[in-house]
This record gives C-alpha cells, structure tokens and sequence, in this order.
C-alpha cells in the first residue's frame, strides 16, 4: 500500500490537484491523507474567547474540520475502492506540519496543486519556494491547476551535469514511468560544454530495456532554455526533476516570478530527492 499525502487550501486548484491523484494512482492500492494547514497567525481574539471551556483548539478549527470531513465523504463516494481516506487539520507551520505526517505516516508520495496565486502555489512556489522543496525530502507531484487527467504517455526528464543518472533518485523517476507505462525522454544538459566520460547511454540501454525511452544530450544551452525548446518540440505529458543544492529546479525557476512559472509550469511535476 502507497501512503499519500495531499495538501489542500479547500480552492479548486487544491481539488483538481487531489483528483489528478487519485487518477494518476487509480492502479495502486492507496490511503490517502488529506491534509489543511491553518495558519497560526490569522488566530484571533475572539477565536480564542469563542468558550470559556471548550477546547481552544476545536473552537479555532471547526470550521476546517467541517470542511476536511465534507471533503473526505466527496472523494470516498468517488474514488476506487482500493482508495482510502484520512483527513489532518494542524495549525503548526507547514514545514513542521509536512514533516511531523510524512515521518509518522511513511509518506510515498506528496501532491499539491499550483496556479501561482492561491496559498498553495505560494506554499511551493513563493519566495520560499527553494527551501521548502529543500527541506521536505518526499517525493512530490505538482499539478497545475488547468490540468484535466488524462492518462499521461510521456515523461521529461531533463537532468545537468551534475546529476547522476545512476542515483537512487533517477531510478524512483523511472519506477514512476515504468507503473505508468509512459515513454522517457531523457535530455543531458551541459551548460558549459562536455567535460568527462559519458556512460549514460550505456546505463539506460540497460535499466530501459523493458521500456520506450529517447536520450538526447545538448551542450552550451542554458538548461531552461533546452527544457523550454524540447517541451514545446516534443509531445510532453509530465516532467520529473531531480532536486538537489543548485539543482535542475533552481536552474530552471530562480529566475521566474511566480507569475512567470505559472505561465510556464504547464504539465504536472514529479520531484524526487537524492
């Protein structure tokens, strides 16, 4: 069984996110966690003197409770029956409150949705967009909020000098396409032109023998650049990245404003970690 983690601001985005999910996994045998991170700092006085003794923690968060339970009873009349359901509700910081549920619930997989405007985007793509991917080392899709499902066929998976196409972490991504029986392009990326010995070919000759897979390699191209040009010369469904420090995702958006990645960041995103 696949322990899943969905991050939900309760907007359409978050929803369509949550739903991408549960088609995307609709083959595995999940449980899912569904979970709404209410911000400490927008606590009021008169939240806090709703009771004199009831609870300060269930008279701040009914209303999110509510909310989560009527959530979890939509998606449980809709889901697959191999799909299961568990609401969160924390008002911890959501860095520490991510953290505390992917270590207490073994957490495979961490969805959120994006349209670089609503809290979510903010929470993955703001000004802190870095440090949080950084931080939390889970594996994380991101869906774009005018995605609609459909049963993705190809994958991008452009990597720079840097990443060892040997690594655990570019064997997570194949895993992935692998379950999903799509077709990986590969795209090596040397920035600054080739230096050392190219084994890449020879590797996925061999980790790819059961799948369909195109490897290309361009050098002295910015990696955004070559990223922008594949995707809109190829037919590109979904794009999985490595992360690491001055990975393929800072190279790709630390230049990009929010805005900028929203118009951008079209096809859902597979990041894994080292």
């Amino acid at each position: 069984m696949k322990n899943i983690l969905i991050l939900t601001d309760f907007s359409t985005c978050s929803r369509n996110a949550i739903h991408y999910a549960i088609q995307f996994l609709k083959d595995k045998t999940c449980h899912f966690y569904v979970m709404h991170v209410h911000k400490s700092g927008s606590f009021t006085l008169d939240d806090l003197m709703t009771s004199a003794t009831a609870n300060v923690y269930d008279s701040i968060l009914k209303a999110e409770k509510e909310r989560l339970e009527k959530l979890k009873i939509e998606l449980e009349q809709t889901a697959f029956e191999q799909h299961t359901f568990e609401t969160i509700l924390d008002y911890n910081s959501f860095i520490d409150a991510t953290h505390k549920v992917i270590e207490e619930k073994n957490i495979d997989l961490l969805v959120a949705g994006f349209n670089g405007v609503s809290n979510a985007a903010e929470i993955l793509f703001g000004s802190h967009t870095l440090s949080i991917i950084r931080r939390i080392n889970c594996n994380t899709l991101v869906v774009p909020e005018d995605v609609v499902f459909e049963q993705p066929k190809t994958m991008l998976v452009p990597l720079d000098a840097k990443d060892d196409i040997q690594s655990d972490a570019f064997s997570k991504i194949l895993s992935v396409v692998k379950d999903q029986n799509m077709h990986v392009h590969v795209l090596r990326v040397y920035e600054k032109g080739f230096t050392g010995n190219r084994y890449d070919e020879s590797f996925l000759m061999k980790a790819c023998k059961d799948m369909n897979y195109t490897y290309h390699v361009i050098e002295n191209v910015p990696l955004d650049y070559a990223k922008s040009c594949y995707v809109q010369m190829h037919e590109i469904d979904t794009i999985g990245l490595i992360v690491q420090k001055e990975s393929v995702f800072e190279r790709l958006f630390k230049h990009s404003s929010t805005t900028a990645i929203s118009k951008t960041l079209k096809r859902p995103l597979l990041v894994v970690h080292p």
